[in-house]
C-alpha cells in the first residue's frame, strides 16, 4: 500500500503557506502564462485557445479540499511545463523557420491500456536503428538540439529531479520508473490527457477533455518533435501513451501516414493497474488518509472502458493496414516471434540490435512484481466484464 514518506510529510509542511494561492486559480494560471512567455515570441490567440483547458484543470485541483501542499505545487509545475513547451516551440519556429520543414515520416504510435505490453513494444520499436522516441530529459527541457557538454548537464539535472520523485513516492518509482535518458510518453509534450485525473478529482476537466477534439494538440506534438530533432530527424518517430488509443482520427489528421500498434490484454489487469497508478500518484498530491479508493476505481473504469469502446468504433473508420494488433499473452509467451511479426508489418528488418534490446528488456533479474487487485478499488471481475462487454481481444496468432 503506498504511504506518505517522512520526506513527503516534510515537504507538505513546508509548502503549506503556498496553498493560499488556490483561492484564485485564474490569477495563478495567468501568472504562469506570463512567466513562460517572458523573453519569447508571444503566443497567438490560437495557441492560447489550445491550452485554455489547462485553466479548468488547475481550477479543479485548486477546488479539491484534500489537495496537499506538494500537490498544489506539482499541479502548477505540470501545467507550467505544458505552457512552456508551447512557448519554446513557437520561439524556436520564429528564430529558426526551417524547423517547420523537418521530416516526421510515418510515425508509429504504440497504443493500449496500462500493463498490456505497451512499454516493451514501445522500447523495441523506438530503439530499432534509425528510429527513436522522445526522451524524458528532452520533453522536460524542450528546445533545439544542444552541444554534447550542455546536453550532459541537462540530463544530469533531469536525473536529480526525478530521483526526488522516487524518494517522495517509492511506489510510483516502482510502478513507472522515470529514467532521464529513456523514452517517455508523448503527453509530456502535449497539453491534454485524461491522465491528469490521476492527480486527484478533476471532474470538470475530465468532462471537457472527453468531448474535446485534440487534433491541434497532436499537430503541436509534430511541431515539438521537429524542434527536438532539428537537423537530426530519425527515419521514424515512435510515440506512446495509453490515451492515444481513442484519439486515432485526431492523430491521423496531424500525422496522415501514422501507423498504430495496439496491445491487448484482459481488461481486469489493465484497470487494476491503472487504479494502482492513480493511487501511487495521489499519495504525492493528496493529504495523508484522504485518498478515495472507490472513486479511483469508478473513475478509472469509466475512462478505460469508455475509451476502448470509442477506439473500437473509430478503428472501423481507418484503413485496414493502419493498425497492428499485439496480444499480450502471445507477447509474454513468445516475445521475439510476436515482435518480429510487428516489425514485418511495419516494414522494419529485425537486426542484432533488436535482439539485444529484447534480451535486456525481458531480463527480470532482481525485479519485484507490483501487486494490485480490483477489490482494493471497490471493483470486481463482473463489473469490469460488463463495462468492457463490447471489447474482443484478437485471437492468438501463435500456433
Amino acid at each position: 500500500m503506498p504511504q506518505a514518506t517522512p520526506l513527503l510529510r516534510l515537504l507538505n509542511l513546508l509548502l503549506t503557506p503556498g496553498m493560499r494561492t488556490r483561492t484564485d486559480p485564474d490569477a495563478v494560471f495567468d501568472g504562469i502564462l506570463a512567466e513562460v512567455q517572458r523573453g519569447r515570441v508571444p503566443l497567438t490567440d490560437a495557441d492560447l485557445a489550445a491550452v485554455d483547458g489547462l485553466r479548468l484543470l488547475l481550477a479543479d485541483h485548486a477546488a479539491n479540499p484534500d489537495l496537499s501542499g506538494l500537490g498544489w505545487m506539482s499541479t502548477q509545475d505540470q501545467i507550467r511545463d505544458r505552457l512552456r513547451n508551447r512557448a519554446v516551440v513557437r520561439d524556436a519556429q520564429a528564430t529558426r523557420p526551417g524547423v517547420r520543414e523537418e521530416p516526421v515520416t510515418a510515425p508509429v504510435f504504440v497504443v493500449g491500456l496500462p500493463r498490456t505490453g505497451t512499454t516493451l513494444t514501445y522500447h523495441l520499436i523506438a530503439r530499432h536503428p534509425g528510429n527513436r522516441g522522445p526522451k524524458l530529459w528532452e520533453m522536460t527541457n524542450l528546445g533545439l538540439p544542444l552541444p554534447a557538454a550542455e546536453r550532459a548537464k541537462v540530463i544530469e539535472k533531469t536525473r536529480k529531479r526525478f530521483a526526488t520523485v522516487g524518494k517522495v513516492s517509492p511506489a510510483w518509482a516502482h510502478l513507472h520508473p522515470l529514467v532521464a535518458e529513456s523514452e517517455e510518453e508523448d503527453f509530456m509534450l502535449r497539453a491534454h490527457t485524461e491522465m491528469f485525473a490521476t492527480w486527484g478529482p478533476a471532474p470538470r476537466y475530465l468532462e471537457w477533455v472527453k468531448g474535446a477534439d485534440l487534433t491541434e494538440d497532436y499537430r503541436f506534438l509534430r511541431d515539438a518533435l521537429q524542434v527536438i530533432a532539428a537537423g537530426e530527424a530519425p527515419d521514424r518517430w515512435v510515440l506512446k501513451h495509453p490515451m492515444d488509443l481513442w484519439r486515432l482520427p485526431e492523430i491521423l489528421r496531424a500525422f496522415p501516414d501514422a501507423r498504430f500498434v495496439w496491445t491487448h490484454r484482459a481488461p481486469s489487469a489493465a484497470v487494476a493497474s491503472g487504479c494502482s497508478m492513480a493511487e501511487a500518484t495521489q499519495v504525492m498530491y493528496t493529504k495523508p488518509g484522504r485518498i478515495d479508493l472507490d472513486r479511483i476505481g469508478q473513475e478509472w473504469l469509466e475512462i478505460s472502458a469508455g475509451g476502448v469502446e470509442r477506439a473500437m468504433t473509430l478503428r472501423e473508420q481507418l484503413p485496414a493496414d493502419a493498425v497492428v494488433d499485439v496480444v499480450y499473452d502471445d507477447l509474454v509467451a513468445e516475445p521475439e516471434t510476436v515482435l518480429r511479426g510487428v516489425f514485418d508489418r511495419l516494414d522494419l528488418d529485425w537486426t542484432p540490435v533488436d535482439a539485444a534490446t529484447l534480451a535486456a528488456a525481458t531480463d527480470r533479474t532482481g525485479h519485484t512484481p507490483h501487486r494490485y487487485t480490483l477489490e482494493r478499488y471497490g471493483l470486481d471481475e463482473t463489473q469490469v466484464a460488463k463495462a468492457f462487454a463490447g471489447y474482443e481481444i484478437p485471437a492468438s496468432t501463435l500456433s
